[in-house]
């Protein structure tokens, strides 16, 4: 009889944690829920023993915004001064998203036109930036991660946003890696080297692909409605 036995990082809400009513900086009236990512021993596939704390965030209950813990002292700060850091975790989720998107599309040396109408479409989510961007994807596309620019993006963001964007940001590059439909075993490695640069356990690949089904699913419920 084998016996199967891992870890994996499982979301939990705070229960002990005030939640922060009407706060959310992105959508304006959604409400803070504190919630933490911890990680599980897993016998068959199944948590059965907590282990340590991997990240505590805040994520709103209606855009599913994430923020690191230091929202709860900047939402006491005046409009302009929230705003500005709302601006400047935008600018820096999307470099990071943009930098890990094309270099994952490029790591198996076949850049897909798929791929690339991939980027372009999250490129257009931030209008305000989107030459700052196709700047980024152009070098990145032609130089990939020389001098470790792909990883300083994502170190950046490390330091500004909490685990659940991070997690986001990965997930959402990771599509990139689904336009053959398998992922290959150089381009997990990518993404389990992605996580530590994110400061997030490797183990947490496991999350980082239920949140790519997650988005699969979502994908695939817009396309059934139209």
């Amino acid at each position: 009889m084998f016996i199967i036995f891992g870890t994996r990082g499982l979301k939990h809400t705070v229960s002990d944690s005030p939640v922060l009513s009407n706060s959310c900086p992105n959508c304006n009236n959604g409400s803070l829920v504190n919630k933490l990512y911890r990680r599980w021993f897993t016998l068959f596939f199944i948590p059965v023993i907590p282990l340590d704390t991997v990240d505590r965030f805040y994520e709103c209950d209606s855009c599913k915004s994430a923020y690191n813990e230091s929202i709860k002292t900047i939402l006491q700060r005046s409009k302009e001064e929230i705003n500005e850091n709302q601006k400047r975790a935008t600018s820096i989720y999307a470099k990071a998203l943009i930098a890990a998107m094309t270099h994952m599309a490029i790591i198996d040396e076949d850049f897909a036109p798929e791929e690339e109408r991939e980027i372009k479409d999250a490129i257009e989510g931030f209008q305000e930036m989107k030459e700052e961007l196709l700047a980024i994807h152009e070098n990145v596309k032609v130089n990939a991660n020389m001098n470790n620019q792909v990883f300083d993006f994502l170190n950046s963001a490390r330091n500004e946003l909490s685990s659940e964007a991070l997690i986001n940001i990965l997930a959402q590059a990771a599509v990139v890696l689904l336009a053959d439909g398998t992922i290959e075993k150089e381009e997990e490695n990518l993404m389990k080297e992605y996580l530590i640069a994110c400061g997030l356990p490797k183990e947490m690949y496991q999350t980082l692909i239920d949140k790519l089904k997650q988005k699969d699913m979502t994908t695939l419920k817009k396309e059934q409605m139209n």
